[in-house]
């Protein structure tokens, strides 16, 4: 669907002077993804410095709870933040307009790295992890929204495409480079740099465009009702977990609904499944020691490169997958992105032979990373300007809550029936996120 863009705003001292011009890869688009570029790799380097270093940062067992407990929490406590943090975000972008809580996310993403090299003990730890948290939030919805600001519907998966590329650009800047001047100089020297690279994103930040988030949308744009929304449970469920919309606006909810639900089940398979599962699965299948297509690999290297080809992907297939998707259309790349995905998962779930679930786990993580451009460019192609920052806030929480519950559920479900039965469940969720999506968007234009 369509919708007007008017440019009459309702914050005072916001621009929406954009130049939207005919670049690859526009320069105010590049001064939204360069800082985050910048501040995600502190994020990205406790995951390998922090485990190896329970001592260093003062995580012994402590109030009777042990140090994996810490670590783990450490570790994910960002993530359970994101689900507050993603619609808190939204209230600031729509109350204070884009340019300053942006760069205050990135100074606050660079302090949290700082935090990284020196602090000591749990309590300290959390809480910047939780501040990364919060931070990261606003990072992620400032890019959706600034692609949507900057772009229109001939570039906009593409912009999206470039803020994944970039974002996993500097993780594996990170795991690289960073981990290996951990290892010789230490994690304080090592946190300390990327924080001061963290500077340079916010010296960037300050370039960005400071244009209005919310509109005064025209009543064309929103179907008024003969009655009004009453303040019944079912609409506070609808604001809550799908968009501020009014029940009036049922279409439009109901697209949102599908996009976000299969937004859900890609991310419990992509990137918290496989993610989580993948090394007690090729364990489980070879043992210690696995030969595929006649090469001797260890188990954890295996699991390593085929990750690793994930990230590769998002790094360097995100821009032209999400070019794909401008150029087919949202509704056809999100249905054969979910169709080659969940052929994928299907041969992971239902193959005998280890050999073809190795050479299907590449395509499921890839053709997972089309998928996920094509709907981050559909949900927010689905709302008007004004209900955007609200809506994308929750598209946001969806793809968090997928990727949470997949480790758990993925585990739990391999204790209990072995491994391909997870992705027997995470092939149901595509199949009826499919089926949603392709009915919510059957009569109305590609999206």
């Amino acid at each position: 669907m369509k919708v007007p863009a008017p440019k009459n705003t309702d914050i005072a001292g916001a621009t929406s002077s954009v130049n939207r011009s005919g670049a690859y890869i526009p320069r105010q688009m590049m001064s939204v993804v360069l800082p985050t570029t910048a501040v995600i790799m502190g994020d990205s380097l406790i995951y390998i410095v922090l485990p190896a270093s329970i001592s260093d940062f003062g995580l012994e067992s402590s109030f009777g709870v042990s140090a994996a407990i810490w670590i783990g929490l450490a570790l994910s406590i960002n993530r359970l933040i994101r689900l507050i943090g993603n619609s808190l975000a939204a209230a600031t972008f729509n109350r204070f307009g884009f340019k300053t809580p942006f760069v205050i996310a990135v100074l606050l993403g660079g302090l949290t790295t700082l935090t990284y090299a020196f602090s000591k003990g749990a309590a300290i730890l959390l809480v910047a992890r939780a501040l990364w948290g919060l931070s990261y939030s606003h990072l992620r919805l400032g890019a959706y929204l600034a692609a949507f600001e900057i772009g229109d519907s001939s570039n906009r998966g593409r912009l999206l495409g470039f803020f994944n590329a970039g974002s996993r650009t500097g993780s594996f800047i990170a795991v690289t480079a960073g981990a290996t001047l951990a290892d010789l100089a230490g994690r304080g020297i090592a946190f300390t740099t990327l924080a001061a690279v963290g500077i340079i994103g916010v010296a960037i930040a300050l370039t960005v465009p400071n244009f209005a988030v919310r509109r005064k949308t025209p009543s064309a744009v929103i179907p008024q009702s003969d009655t009004p929304a009453g303040p019944g449970f079912g609409e506070r469920a609808w604001a809550v977990l799908v968009s501020p919309l009014p029940e009036s606006a049922r279409s439009i909810r109901r697209r949102l609904l599908a996009i976000n639900y299969l937004r859900f089940g890609t991310a419990f398979a992509a990137n918290g499944l496989v993610i989580a599962t993948i090394s007690p699965f090729l364990a489980d299948l070879y043992g210690e020691k696995a030969t595929v297509f006649g090469v001797s690999i260890g188990i954890v290297t295996l699991a390593g490169l085929l990750v690793g080809i994930r990230w590769f992907g998002d790094l360097a297939l995100s821009v032209p997958m999400g070019h794909l998707s401008d150029v087919w259309g949202r509704r056809r790349t999100v249905m054969v992105g979910a169709a080659l995905t969940l052929a994928a998962m299907l041969v992971v779930a239902l193959a005998t032979r280890p050999e073809v679930i190795v050479a299907a786990l590449p395509l499921l993580l890839i053709t997972g990373s089309l998928l996920a451009v094509s709907l981050d460019a559909s949900a927010g192609e689905a709302v008007p300007d004004e209900a955007r920052a609200g809506s994308i806030g929750r598209y946001a929480t969806w793809l968090d809550m997928g990727s949470a519950m997949g480790p758990i559920a993925g585990l739990l479900i391999a204790e209990a029936f072995g491994f391909q039965a997870g992705f027997l469940v995470a092939a149901a969720l595509l199949v009826t996120g499919m089926i949603g999506y392709g009915a919510a968007t059957r009569n109305s234009a590609p999206a």
